[in-house]
């Protein structure tokens, strides 16, 4: 009789503990759930920004981190040169887009604080480090070219972003409205618009071949502007909304991008010319000064003329 109950007992405890083991793991279950649905959510999200983004492209997109070397920018009102905000804000672009389109190449014409073309002996360290970065874009003559800066003014108020763009720039002036829309989205600061250059060239938006973009993406010497590009979060969004600009743009035009035919502009330096440019340049160059000086001459003959006799 003692030994049924022993077996009872056993039976029960046994019980007991396979009731336990089954509570214990609907528990864990019940609190682990939720994060586990959250990550097959993000994971689902992510195949599907992938998906919407991904069109079979060549397409190489290069992006230029403003000032770097012994170029640091402007200085931030949390005391960070603009040429640490160019590199990090640079490369998560960069990333990102390789993220939402593994099929577009994504280059930089700097990945560290070191300038490949910088001469620190330069009398003109200025102008030679513009020289230089524009080379470098020339040279490797990408599908788009955007350059991410950061502004400044004594004014502490200013803020918000805004682009420059060449005048017959229609693809960067188009991304740049798509830009607008995703950092509106954010909310990301101000649109201060897209501008044109026509008024006031810069030689690295003027002087490439690709359509070419120069990105200010905030005041450095705003305190809320600042803020909140010192928040990783923050720089995650504006980054990933810049990404989806250029990749969306690419998706909806998928043919070779519009670039510019450099003999066409007077004065260029040649240092920025590519080595295969440089004798056709100098060869248009020529045939335009010809040109120049015959309806010079042509002028001059009509003006004789029509002079009166004396």
């Amino acid at each position: 009789m003692a030994e049924k109950k022993r077996k009872k007992k056993r039976k029960l405890r046994t019980w007991v503990k396979v009731v336990l083991v089954l509570l214990c793991a609907c528990m864990i279950w019940a609190i682990a759930r939720p994060f586990l649905q959250k990550e097959e959510h993000a994971t689902l999200q992510n195949e599907t920004v992938t998906k919407e983004y991904v069109t079979d492209t060549d397409v190489t997109i290069m992006i230029d981190a403003g000032h770097g070397g012994m170029d640091g920018g402007a200085t931030s009102l949390s005391d960070k040169s603009e040429k640490d905000y160019t590199l990090e804000y640079a490369k998560q672009i960069g990333t990102d887009i390789q993220k939402l389109n593994p099929n577009i190449k994504v280059a930089y014409t700097r990945e560290s604080d070191e300038v490949p073309w910088e001469n620190v002996y330069s009398a003109n360290y200025e102008l030679d480090d513009l020289n230089g970065r524009t080379r470098v874009l020339n040279v490797a003559n990408p599908d788009y070219i955007l350059s991410v800066h950061f502004n400044s003014r004594e004014d502490a108020s200013e803020y918000g972003y805004e682009s420059y763009v060449r005048g017959s720039d229609s693809a960067s002036d188009t991304i740049y409205t798509y830009i607008a829309k995703n950092l509106e989205a954010i909310p990301w600061s101000k649109n201060n618009g897209c501008w044109s250059t026509e008024g006031y060239p810069l030689q690295i938006v003027d002087l490439v071949q690709s359509p070419s973009m120069l990105l200010e993406l905030g005041y450095l010497t705003n305190k809320n502007d600042v803020d909140a590009l010192d928040n990783e979060s923050t720089k995650d969004k504006i980054c990933m909304a810049i990404a989806k600009a250029y990749c969306q743009y690419i998706k909806d035009n998928p043919g070779a991008s519009q670039r510019q035919d450099l003999t066409e502009i007077k004065n260029i330096p040649e240092e920025i010319l590519p080595d295969d440019l440089k004798e056709p340049y100098k060869q248009k160059q020529a045939e335009r000064e010809a040109q120049e000086q015959a309806q010079k001459n042509e002028q001059a003959a009509q003006a004789a003329q029509s002079a009166p006799a004396q």
